[in-house]
């Protein structure tokens, strides 16, 4: 047989491609919906840039926003609802006490203040057994049990008599809810990329504004629709509408709570997806908790300062006391506006701070926490100062009630920013989000006490001036944060450069390179 020749091989891989084209150019392929021209087009181009700023990119790949899809519908609802159960419990006791359980069981003075204080002292005691109990027992299973716990009390809140009961009742409820926070905002960390996770987590903890919004509208409904009926006060069927709601979504969080990447057996998440998102991550307690580890997490400043700034966040925002309820009602207000008219308060903190969570997550800020975080302590700042000066018209002071607020939305942001801070190990970033909670609780104890007491009521002198002074301090720290990050980055990619020398050492021209393609040779 003849080889063919080398000019009739030519002309046929022309003519190939002469075919090729014409069948391209007669089946074009249709341009996608966003690339049309005219108004349709355009429109579809803004929609997908708004997309872009406000939720997810939408050109990442298929498959990728399938998985995004299925943590959304599962384990961010679980979280969100969680807490937005926790929350409720949490602060149900404030729209209680102004609507009736402070003259049912005869409360004076600080005692509002004191039974804040007991669940907080149990939330300190529990908060970091409950953590370490994690790493030990799944969270799809622990976090479900204590929701299960936490609703309980809450109906056994309706049948108290006393306040030593109250006082009893409130440090079980806290026990029950220590763990829940840190080991959700580790589980969202896990599951979701740095480009992701802002908005997450601020829609996350945006819902415990929202507990508070809706307690207040509960507790109006409740005592305008329920007081009296088989003989239970309408404060009595607040706590027991807010275990009916807490249970059912406790019982979710077993289907729901996917644990972590290496661990997880949710029906939802495929293999594949699991061992694509565990790469190079160590789930919570994935080492023994010894005094190596503690003394090495002690040695880094993040252990220091982020609890430390956290405190400032919590300190400088006025959840203490229910301040503009019981300044409506020193002003004589109804029950029902003393419990609707905050809740004004609580819809601009979940604006702020869904807005503050999709700007730090988009191509404006690119992941960049600190300018929202600044934003929002600002606007608090400015309605703290004008509550500690008092002496100002109403319409101003209903000006400060509502934009003290704006600090609302910080925390999920903060939170947010411990995985940019603390890139280089997982485990003490799941550590130092407990740490931080757990102090801020601590020092709540003494600071309720000196500054927020009750007895205060409404012109709480001291506790709006230290609120001040703590978010300015909270604004200052935030700057100092930011350039502790870029001195961090800076020395970690001089790390990578060492390294990567190390590894690659300089080739003379035709050498051949041991690290590499033995068949590639590195020219200068």
């Amino acid at each position: 047989m003849s080889a063919k020749d080398p000019a009739d091989a030519q002309a046929s891989e022309l003519t190939r491609t002469a075919s090729s084209t014409d069948l391209s150019q007669a089946t074009p392929v249709s341009p996608k919906p966003w690339e049309k021209p005219g108004p349709i087009g355009k429109a579809r181009r803004a929609l997908r840039t708004i997309q872009r700023y406000v939720w997810d990119d939408p050109d990442k790949p298929k498959e990728e926003r399938w998985f995004l899809f299925k943590l959304d519908i599962f384990l961010l609802t679980a979280a969100c609802l969680g807490y937005f159960s926790k929350n409720l419990d949490q602060q149900n006791v404030g729209n209680a006490y102004v609507s009736g359980m402070k003259e049912a069981l005869n409360m004076h003075g600080s005692e509002l203040t004191y039974a804040g204080n007991c669940f907080t002292a149990g939330y300190v005691i529990g908060q970091m057994p409950a953590v370490m109990l994690a790493t030990r027992v799944r969270p799809s299973i622990l976090i479900p049990l204590l929701e299960i716990l936490w609703s309980i009390l809450t109906f056994c809140s309706s049948s108290i008599t006393s306040v030593p009961q109250l006082y009893a009742i409130r440090f079980l409820v806290g026990l029950c809810e220590s763990g829940y926070f840190p080991v959700m905002i580790y589980l969202v960390g896990s599951w979701y990329t740095k480009e992701e996770r802002g908005k997450r987590v601020g829609l996350f903890y945006c819902t415990a504004a929202l507990a508070g919004m809706f307690s207040g509208y509960l507790q109006a409904g409740a005592y305008s629709g329920l007081n009296g009926v088989y003989g239970k006060e309408g404060w009595q069927w607040l706590f027991i509408v807010c275990g009916i709601i807490s249970l059912p979504i406790a019982f979710l969080g077993f289907a729901f709570i996917p644990d972590f990447p290496e661990t997880t057996r949710a029906f939802y998440i495929t293999k594949e997806e699991a061992e694509r998102q565990s790469e190079g991550q160590k789930p919570l307690g994935h080492n023994p908790w010894n005094r190596k580890k503690f003394f090495g997490i002690a040695k880094q400043w993040q252990f220091w300062v982020l609890p430390l700034g956290y405190w400032f966040v919590q300190s400088s925002f006025p959840s203490y006391q229910p301040i503009m309820g019981l300044w409506l009602k020193a002003n004589g207000r109804s029950v029902y506006e003393r419990n609707v008219w905050p809740t004004g308060q609580v819809a601009v903190g979940v604006v702020v701070q869904l807005v503050a969570g999709a700007l730090s997550d988009s191509p404006l800020l690119k992941g960049r926490r600190w300018p929202v975080i600044i934003v929002m302590q600002a606007g608090t700042l400015i309605g703290m100062i004008i509550l500690a000066v008092w002496d100002v018209s109403k319409n101003v002071k209903y000006f400060a009630y509502y934009i003290a607020y704006f600090s609302a939305g910080v925390p999920g942001p903060y939170y947010a920013w411990y995985s940019d801070l603390i890139p280089h190990d997982h485990e003490m970033r799941g550590f130092v989000i407990a740490a931080s909670n757990m102090f801020s609780y601590i020092m709540s104890i003494w600071y309720t006490i000196a500054v927020w007491r009750t007895a205060d009521a409404p012109r709480f002198k001291a506790g709006f001036i230290a609120a001040s002074v703590l978010g300015a301090a909270m604004i200052s720290l935030t700057l100092i944060l930011r350039l502790l990050q870029r001195k961090d980055d800076t020395r970690r990619a001089r790390q990578e450069e060492g390294r990567s020398d190390i590894e690659e050492p300089e080739l003379a021209i035709g050498e051949t390179s041991q690290l590499g393609d033995k068949n590639t040779t590195k020219a200068n």
